[in-house]
Parts: C-alpha cells; structure tokens; sequence
C-alpha cells in the first residue's frame, strides 16, 4: 500500500471511530428527580416507591424522619421507570399515586388535604 492509502485507511478509521463514539448513549443515567410537598395539615411518617409490575413497595424514602406540613422531600436518581408512589400519613390514612413515569423526567407531587380526602376513597 502507498502512503496516500495508508493516510486514507487511518482517516477513515479515525472518522468512523468518532462517529460511534458521539453515537454511544451517555453511560452515566442522572435518573429522575421526584419531589414530594406536604401542603396537608398532616405529617407524613412513611414514603415508598414502586415499579407499577411490583407487587411490593421499597423501603421506606424517610427512614427515620418524618415530612411535616410545609416540608418538602426530594428523591432524586431515580432509574427510568414507571412507578406507584404511597404516602402513610400519622392516623396511618395511605394515599398513592399510580403509574407515575418517572422516565428522565422530574416530577412534583403537591399533596393537600383534598388529595388526601379523594385517597382515601
């Protein structure tokens, strides 16, 4: 091979290189952020989340804490699913929010006295 040929061969191999690096999807998934916002009058003892094909929901998001009026708890790397998110208030009243697609994408879940009211229908 001439050196015009060995020059081509490496510039094509460079140039077909970097196409597929820029097309390799970003290793590192951020996952999602979710917010929960306690604008009831009742504090919430107990958070959990859910992929919708579970039968069981995880460990509790508070741990020992507790999410009192006004407060705010934020959940963030989430991995890209679609979940059930319960809330178990103080008198043990649950409310949950199905099928939740918390894909990439951040969410805000304001929980007042009427969502709470409507849950426990």
């Amino acid at each position: 091979m001439s050196l015009t040929t060995h020059v081509l061969v490496a510039i094509t191999t460079l140039s077909l290189a970097a196409c597929a690096a820029e097309s390799d999807p970003d290793p590192i998934d951020p996952g999602s952020m979710l917010a929960i916002q306690n604008d009831s009058s009742f504090t919430f003892v107990e958070i959990n989340l859910a992929p919708i094909d579970s039968t069981t929901f995880g460990p509790d998001l508070l741990g020992a804490n507790v999410l009192d009026p006004g407060e705010r708890l934020e959940i963030s790397d989430i991995d890209c699913d679609t979940y059930d998110i319960r809330v178990v208030d103080e008198t043990n009243a649950m409310c949950i929010l199905s099928a939740v697609d918390l894909c990439l994408d951040n969410a805000v879940w304001h929980i007042d006295d009427t969502e709470l009211a409507i849950c426990s229908f």
